[in-house]
């Protein structure tokens, strides 16, 4: 049984001729060519492209699709086909539709993202893929960090064929530029932390108004690829500092990609000293999927109950 682990996209404004493709993978070891899926909707399985296998016993498939990110959701219900493919984890097994929407929304760290998932028109598609036995599950040695570095360095490459114009992570909903991928390729390997922000999205919202508190919200998406949970945290504006806190979640996730848990209960302080605890929950923001929570301990807190209320609002 084969199963998809990993994906990451570089948007184009057209989707490059596929010699073009393999000149770019130069450096690459390609074990062959990988056809398209047959039918009309084949393209959302798999579009023609390149086979790479890796040391580890795993492979890559590179695909070419020439036609813009399958990111509306309503499109799942009216053709079986891409609402399958979400399922089934083509675009990633953490990713969820409206993932580019999300990430164009949130593209605050690469100033031209938005305008890149606007106008792009075609994508090359990086998946790593395990071979397992039937209803098996991931070996215990498996890796997401060397995978995900692994098509981080393949996109690198594909960075640099004309027309591209954006990294794109569906599972962490993360935009980044050439200049931001090409610079943690020139890091010395094995130095300082792996590359998460390239990976892992920080996101800022407002979640309305409850009576005189306004509720804000900064969460990290993404971790699920590394297969940890995503931290949030949820305050009242003008009570805590988004800045301050931001800071926290990302020492968060690093602490748990240290081999550290976080369990039900912790506390920690954020940047302007004040205290936050963290409980398991439900994400407040899509996608759906399991974060831990920081509440702060020194002012007003979010509940359930609030959430319902402004929900319903």
């Amino acid at each position: 049984m084969q199963i998809i682990t990993q994906c990451a996209c570089i948007l184009f404004d057209q989707a490059p001729a596929l010699e073009d493709l393999e000149k770019g993978l130069d450096d690459w070891a390609l074990a062959g060519k990988q056809q398209p899926a047959p039918g009309e909707d084949g393209w959302v399985a798999c579009g023609p492209g390149f086979v790479v296998d890796l040391r580890t016993g795993s492979s890559v498939i590179v695909d070419v699709v020439d036609r813009p990110f399958p990111d509306d959701p309503s499109p799942t219900s009216q053709v079986p086909a891409v609402g399958a493919a979400w399922r089934s984890g083509m675009f990633g097994p953490t990713a969820a539709p409206g993932a580019l929407a999300r990430a164009r929304e949130q593209a605050w760290a690469f100033e031209g993202g938005a305008a890149a998932a606007d106008r792009h028109r075609g994508f090359v598609r990086l998946r790593t893929v395990l071979e397992l036995p039937e209803m098996g599950e991931l070996p215990k040695n498996h890796d997401p960090v060397h995978e995900l570095t692994t098509v981080t360095e393949m996109a690198a490459a594909v960075l640099r064929l004309p027309g591209a114009t954006a990294f794109f992570m569906p599972g962490g909903e993360a935009l980044r530029s050439r200049e931001q991928v090409e610079a943690v390729m020139q890091r010395k390997t094995g130095v300082g932390p792996p590359p998460v922000h390239l990976w892992l999205n920080l996101r800022a919202a407002g979640l309305g108004r409850e009576g005189d508190v306004r509720w804000m919200l900064v969460d990290v998406v993404g971790m699920g690829q590394l297969r940890f949970p995503d931290q949030e945290a949820v305050f009242a504006e003008g009570q805590e500092q988004a800045g301050a806190v931001a800071p926290l979640l990302r020492n968060a996730c690093l602490h748990l990609l240290a081999g550290q848990a976080i369990p039900d209960g912790s506390t920690a302080d954020d940047e302007g000293g004040r205290r936050w605890k963290a409980s398991p929950a439900k994400s407040v923001l899509a996608p759906d999927r399991q974060v831990m929570r920081w509440l702060p301990e020194e002012s007003a807190k979010f509940t359930e109950a609030t959430l319902s209320k402004l929900r319903s609002s």
